[in-house]
């Protein structure tokens, strides 16, 4: 029999072993028991390879043997041998059906003892004539149980339901996914939020790692469907929002995995299982959140349901979920490509921008509000050199960007708070003033009167702009795209009053200074300190971006990573510095490995974004597709392939969105999108990138695409396409206040997709300090909102965290606070499935991953050589990727 240990998951292999006796792994030399205490049956002995595993009992060599028993009356009928980890070995006879066993009334899957089965009966197979049992769903609580599972329950089935004392309130019975029996949690109650709940007692291990794992139907969609929160014994296992151990569901706009069945793990904190068999779980159902929320009504959204179907659940100890050949799976839907919407939509955006600016040239009304002005400057600013708007070299554009300069200053001069809330500043301003300046230069030197006073217009804008350098270098902003968005306002203001009076100007040095620590060329050292120098939080060498190219917010980040995209293509195009364009270039393509196919709310094929490993922001999965950028409010999708035509990869994705269909849909759907901006650069950028000649290139994940792993080490992420497998791993994942052994993992094979929440291994560069989880349920940053009237305690409270040392110039975070450094380790360990991942996100120090024996002659997927077992060293900054399983 061959299993892998339940700490280690090192594969094993024995004969012959006794229900319920204990050995040790020898790979991390741990104990553990091979099943239960079963009542004897009848043994014939079957050939298996030698296996490196000890009995504890005499330390001889075990062997496994089956027990056949027959449960037809011919004696020709299935047979069903010992369980182990409560998994019935089933086999029939060639010509045998399945049923109930006529003089014992055993059910079909169920292992029947021997002095319950009639003697005479008994048949032994020969080891090559076993032929796995019929591929069929079953009624049975414990018919194919899946392997190394502890148990399962299948909801909708009265006997498996009554078998593990299964209640329910407000919940209803369907026939769902491939005909396949679920329940759904309906709305109802005395609070509007929640909807109902299912409670069963299921088997636990009371000394190892348990997991718990829910099936669902991947085509499911809907926000009104809600999100499933997951209790144990009475406590909320996990947060309702955005943290490492994350609620256990919720239905986003486009389906997971059309077709298919998703299988959810989450693990059960050690603690709360120690020392017990059995434990009371309970799903409930609630609404959506809508986190900038400032009160509970405004944050917890009402539950309109009914919840998506809940098919089964089950226990286990080992981290991958492998559901039994006797499930019913479905398959990926065979392609079908979106024709819904073509060129013409260009055509019409064109026709919104040019009367939108019509409009605006026409009007003397001012917009009362900062941000309205600044979305006019940036408009006015950029159709001014756009030869195919009206606001081309148009007079008219240069009076208006006059009369909206002026409104600022009024402003300005009364309260400058307007500037200090806006992460831009004045930067809108400075950019008309750059691209606007030969119609602006000579009607600069009217006057106004600001404050009963006359001031000099140039003056006035002067100082507005300068103050707004000033406020925003002293206060800049540490996540990647704040700081971008900063850093440009510094940049463009800055370049207006270099223009408009160049001795109060800083050397455009340094405010490129600036924007090459927002992306990561050089370390983002902080804000300016008013006596010199700037504060370096994080220390001297703290990058916003990684060497691979993806933004450092606490580790990868998906929509929030994504948005960056525009934000670097706009600073190369507004500087021409080519460096900035180049690090737009390694951006881009560390994202493109993050993309996966599917199918869109529709059900036309697309490429979607791994937002399922996110470290910011959580869906399953993000609503539309993905491409060169997703669908974020920023990217219009050809502003890379516009900004670098020479990059195969980079217009090969923008081609792809196009191929399947994704690219016109995307812009029909923004017909009338308030962002004439980016409407506009759409255009110009369209006519570029349709004229390019077709790439061979496409997205990595592509099916067709050759085989490949993208590691991001100082993220501890990764992404890898091996054959039909799509793997995204988080090693790093939402670790904010202490290491907390918890890696994300989202896997996607044509007719299974899984979302794990795991245990890793690691390694760390302490600091001498823990972190205590508090009793928090909503999020792990703060107590947050949580529902009124209900006593509601959290099952992961009291876990102690190791806390990552700093650098030793760091300031921040302190320690027990959230930031960078504090949840990383030095060194993670990850046994998945047939994949061993050691990964090291240390600039200077060695690691040593253990290759178990059953690793031997294993490929490293990264560097593609094969390895021995032992210890294999992991350089700096380096990742190994072995798999030992078959393709």
């Amino acid at each position: 029999m061959k299993f892998q240990c339940p700490h280690c998951s090192q594969k094993l292999s024995v004969e012959d072993p006794r229900p319920g006796e204990a050995f040790d792994c020898p790979n991390c030399q741990r104990s553990f028991q091979l099943g239960g205490a079963e009542p004897p049956v009848r043994k014939v002995q079957a050939r298996s390879a030698a296996g490196s595993l000890r009995a504890r009992s005499g330390g001889t060599a075990a062997r496994i043997a089956t027990g056949l028993v027959c449960l037809c009356a011919s004696g020709a009928g299935v047979y069903y041998g010992l369980k182990y980890f409560s998994m019935p070995v089933v086999v029939r006879c060639p010509s045998a059906t399945p049923g109930l066993a006529p003089e014992t009334g055993a059910t079909a899957g169920v292992a029947v003892p021997q002095e319950s089965s009639p003697s005479p009966q008994e048949t032994i197979l020969p080891r090559a004539e076993w032929k796995p049992e019929a591929k069929q769903e079953t009624s049975s609580p414990l018919a194919a149980l899946p392997a190394f599972c502890l148990d399962q329950v299948v909801f909708a089935d009265a006997a498996s339901e009554r078998a593990h004392a299964f209640k329910e309130t407000r919940s209803e019975v369907v026939t769902g996914g491939l005909e396949q029996r679920a329940r759904r949690l309906v709305a109802g109650g005395p609070n509007s939020w929640e909807g109902g709940a299912v409670e069963w007692t299921m088997k636990v291990d009371p000394g190892q790692q348990n997991y718990v794992t829910v099936k669902l139907w991947g085509s499911d969609k809907g926000l009104q469907t809600g999100r499933l929160i997951l209790f144990a014994n009475g406590l909320q296992v996990g947060y309702r929002h955005e943290s490492d151990h994350d609620l256990l569901n919720q239905c986003d706009a486009d389906p997971l995995a059309a077709g298919r069945f998703v299988y959810v793990t989450v693990p059960l904190p050690p603690m709360l299982t120690k020392g017990l068999t059995s434990l009371d779980l309970k799903i409930v159902s609630t609404g959506p959140i809508w986190f900038y929320g400032s009160n509970f009504p405004q944050y917890q959204k009402g539950f309109t349901g009914p919840s998506r179907g809940i098919y089964r659940a089950y226990t286990h100890t080992v981290n991958r979920f492998v559901p039994s050949d006797t499930e019913t799976q479905g398959r990926m839907p065979e392609a079908v490509v979106r024709s819904t919407a073509g060129p013409e939509v260009i055509d019409q955006t064109k026709k919104t921008v040019i009367e939108r600016i019509s409009k605006l040239l026409a009007s003397q009304d001012v917009p009362a509000t900062h941000k309205g002005r600044a979305e006019e400057l940036m408009l006015l600013s950029e159709a001014y050199q756009t030869p195919w708007t009206p606001a081309y070299r148009n007079r008219l554009a240069v009076e208006r960007i006059l009369r909206l300069g002026d409104a600022m200053a009024q402003d300005f001069a009364k309260d400058r708070k307007f500037i200090d809330d806006d992460w831009g500043g004045t930067g809108a301003l400075g950019q008309a003033v750059m691209h606007a300046w030969d119609g602006l230069r000579p009607v600069l030197n009217g006057s106004l009167m600001l404050n009963g006073a006359k001031v000099s217009r140039k003056d006035a804008w002067v100082a507005m702009l300068k103050y707004s350098v000033d406020y925003w270098r002293t206060h800049r902003r540490s996540y990647t795209n704040q700081s971008m968005i900063v850093d440009a306002g510094i940049y463009s203001a800055n370049e207006a009053v270099a223009l408009l009076d160049p001795k109060s100007a800083l050397p455009r040095s340094r405010t490129l200074e600036f924007l090459y620590q927002s992306v990561g060329i050089e370390p983002w050292v902080g804000s300016d300190l008013v006596s010199g120098g700037s504060e370096m939080p994080f220390g001297k060498d703290y990058r916003l971006i990684t060497r691979k190219g993806l933004s450092r917010e606490l580790g990868y980040v998906a929509s929030y990573g994504e948005t960056i995209l525009p934000f670097a293509r706009d600073m190369a195009m507004l500087t021409g510095d080519r460096k900035l364009r180049e690090q737009a270039r390694r951006m881009q393509l560390a994202r493109l490995a993050f993309r996966y196919p599917s199918t869109d709310g529709d059900g036309y094929r697309c490429m979607k974004l791994a937002s399922e490993i996110d470290n910011r922001v959580a869906h399953y999965p993000y609503e539309g597709s993905a491409y060169n950028s997703p669908d974020v409010r920023e990217a219009w999708w050809m502003e890379t392939a516009a900004l670098l035509p020479d990059d195969p990869y980079v217009v090969g994705a923008a081609q792809q969105s196009v191929e399947d269909g994704q690219y016109f849909d995307h812009i029909a759907g923004r017909l009338k999108d308030r962002d004439t901006v980016g409407m506009m650069r759409n255009v110009t950028n369209w006519e570029k990138v349709s004229a390019l000649p077709k790439s061979p290139k496409r997205l990595p994940m592509t099916p067709g695409q050759p085989d490949f792993v993208f590691a991001d080490e100082e993220n501890a992420v990764l992404a890898l396409k091996h054959g039909d497998t799509r793997l995204f791993v988080n090693l790093y994942y939402r670790a904010e206040r202490g290491v907390n052994r918890v890696a994300r993992v989202f896997e996607l094979t044509p007719d299974i997709t899984r979302i794990a929440t795991v245990r890793s291994e690691v390694e760390i560069i302490g600091s001498g300090e823990t972190y205590t989880r508090p009793d928090w349920i909503d999020r792990i940053r703060s107590r947050g909102v949580v529902p009124p009237g209900q006593d509601l305690h959290q099952a992961w409270a009291g876990e102690v965290l190791p806390i990552s040392k700093r650098p030793d110039d760091a300031k921040s975070p302190a320690y027990g606070e959230w930031g960078p450094f504090v949840g990383k380790a030095a060194f993670y360990t990850l046994p998945y499935g047939d994949y061993l991942i050691g990964l090291n996100t240390t600039e200077d120090r060695n690691y040593t991953l253990h290759v178990p024996e059953d690793y031997k002659d294993a490929v490293d997927l990264v560097s593609g050589k094969k390895v021995e077992a032992g210890d294999l060293r992991v350089g700096p900054l380096s990742t190994v990727v072995l798999f030992a399983g078959k393709r």
